[in-house]
């Protein structure tokens, strides 16, 4: 962040508090989809030792594989393309996601690599007809389905979760899933108000968050975080009225 000279509008600071307490009182809608993350078959059977994305994962990156790792060894002849589905539900047409299966013999492990990055939504995960080795035969693997989210990414920053309303206005701090400083409801609002500007603007915003939000965590400190809160404008101002003469 280039270092800003310090001016300031008292008028500005005030517009910027009034925005984020505007923000603060609102709230946001799970997903617009309407798809239920938390629908699932299978997937606690004792023969699963873990899933990849996890049952009603809400923050999956869009590069994610699909991973499946077992207790016993399986047959590798039931390990077909066939037996993996990936669907996103969100889409129109519930679109099934092309991609390669392979077995790592030695973990146990199904992997489903998807041929694309996935798009923002809602997808099912479909793994059905795998046998256990012929010297585990009377291990049985039951048809496992579950649903996991994957978050819009925008200008590189991949959006939380959208948070429940009820838990996130329960107090001012709201959730911040991902830890990153920035209460989420807000973070969204950002990433989408500036998606189309240059990226200094989501770094600004994501600064100033971030010191109103330590406001809010230590009221008492006001006075000595007021600095850190002036920044941002600082710097936005530098960067609408000087930066372009550099």
């Amino acid at each position: 962040m280039i270092y800003c000279v310090k001016f300031a509008l008292k008028d500005t600071m005030m517009k910027r508090v009034l925005t984020l307490l505007f923000l603060i009182t609102g709230s946001i809608l799970l997903y617009g989809s309407g798809d239920d993350l938390s629908l699932s078959k299978g997937t606690d059977q004792a023969v699963i030792v873990q899933l990849s994305p996890t049952v009603a994962q809400t923050y999956v990156w869009n590069n994610a594989k699909i991973e499946v790792h077992f207790t016993v060894p399986l047959d590798a002849s039931s390990v077909q393309k066939n037996n993996i589905k990936l669907v996103h539900l969100s889409s129109k047409t519930n679109d099934h996601i092309d991609g390669t299966i392979e077995y790592d013999k030695y973990n146990n492990k199904v992997l489903y690599t998807p041929n694309a990055l996935l798009e923002e939504g809602v997808y099912e995960v479909e793994i059905k007809s795998l046998k256990a080795d012929k010297a585990y035969k009377s291990t049985q693997i039951k048809e496992i389905k579950y649903r996991f989210y994957v978050p819009e990414v925008i200008q590189g920053h991949q959006l939380p979760p959208e948070p429940d309303p009820v838990v996130n206005d329960s107090t001012l701090l709201g959730i911040d899933a991902n830890g990153n400083g920035v209460r989420d409801d807000v973070e969204i609002w950002i990433l989408n108000k500036y998606k189309d500007k240059h990226p200094i603007h989501v770094d600004i915003a994501f600064q100033a968050a971030r010191a109103y939000k330590k406001v809010l965590e230590t009221p008492e400190k006001a006075k000595e975080i007021y600095d850190e809160v002036d920044k941002a404008a600082y710097c936005e101002l530098y960067y609408k009225y000087d930066a372009k003469y550099f």
